[in-house]
């Protein structure tokens, strides 16, 4: 899902060629000069993968959680959720310095009310540092939560209810990374790059498997997921992922299925510089389930 923060590979981005015929990879995102090998929005297909058939999400959600998290308190669970990435989970906040990004994470972006949790993006200017450790000024501050510290998991069923914004440069994704912090994989449920430029938005779901080199697997996902509460599911075995939204299958891919623990993030990034009216959304959260494989 596109957050490479620790190998800081670097591409070119190649412009995404729209393949709605054989239901696998499609859509347009606005380009950019450089961005990571992980999520970058111009994914690329593999053999094994199809976006079509496979059964409903219903009878995957059976029995109790392995993982259940809602956002009924007043605050954060510092216990259950980090606010940065692994390596930068600091009260001084982190970015992904793997990709061109415009956004200071900040934990105080990570706000729960009304039962729902909401990370947040502000165009302000915020402080912060490169990657050499010198200070930098960003002109958007945003949010991020894992369950790096607190939950990681190998095979089985995830689901996420949320509202995916539809803003401007913002770009929101719902993903899985490594739990040894080796990229790739890395496990996209979604990500979506808000309508900048004239060009529309568009959202897929990715996956970048190991090793290295190995082409992603991506497909176009439905519009109009900016309006309203939507469901995200991944079914994870040894030998197969399946994406779902709606209880629909999305995607489905049999070939470099990681077999290693991996952690959920979610976060709310601005892929172009701010201007006015940019860098202002919340990706907005109700909850996250994990069941055990069956």
């Amino acid at each position: 899902m596109r957050r490479q923060w620790k190998l800081l590979v670097f591409v070119p981005i190649v412009v995404a060629v729209a393949l709605w015929g054989l239901g696998i990879i499609g859509g347009h995102a606005p380009s950019q000069e450089t961005a990571a090998s992980s999520r970058s929005p111009s994914p690329s297909a593999s053999a094994g993968a199809s976006s079509k058939g496979g059964a409903s999400s219903r009878s995957l959600t059976s029995g109790r959680p392995e993982f259940s998290a809602s956002f009924t308190g007043p605050s954060l669970d510092a216990s259950v959720w980090g606010t940065c990435y692994p390596a930068m989970d600091l009260a001084s906040g982190c970015t992904n310095f793997g990709n061109k990004e415009y956004q200071w994470y900040l934990p105080g972006q990570a706000q729960v009310s009304g039962g729902d949790l909401r990370l947040v993006a502000r165009r302000v200017a915020t402080s912060g540092t490169n990657k050499s450790g010198g200070y930098e000024e960003y002109d958007c501050r945003s949010g991020m939560v894992t369950t790096y510290s607190s939950f990681h998991f190998q095979y089985g069923y995830m689901q996420v209810v949320a509202k995916i914004p539809n803003a401007p440069g913002l770009w929101p994704g719902l993903w899985l990374a490594a739990a040894d912090n080796v990229w790739p994989p890395e496990i996209d449920l979604i990500e979506q790059w808000g309508a900048t430029d004239g060009h529309p938005a568009s959202a897929g779901a990715y996956f970048h498997p190991a090793p290295l080199g190995t082409p992603q697997v991506a497909s176009v996902l439905p519009g109009g997921l900016s309006a309203g509460w939507h469901t995200f599911g991944l079914l994870w075995t040894k030998s197969e992922l399946k994406w779902y939204v709606d209880g629909k299958t999305v995607l489905t891919v049999r070939q470099h299925v990681p077999h290693q623990e991996m952690y959920f993030l979610a976060d709310l990034a601005e892929y172009t510089k701010p201007t006015a009216g940019a860098c202002d959304g919340s990706l907005v959260i109700r909850s996250v389930k994990v069941w055990k494989a069956l």
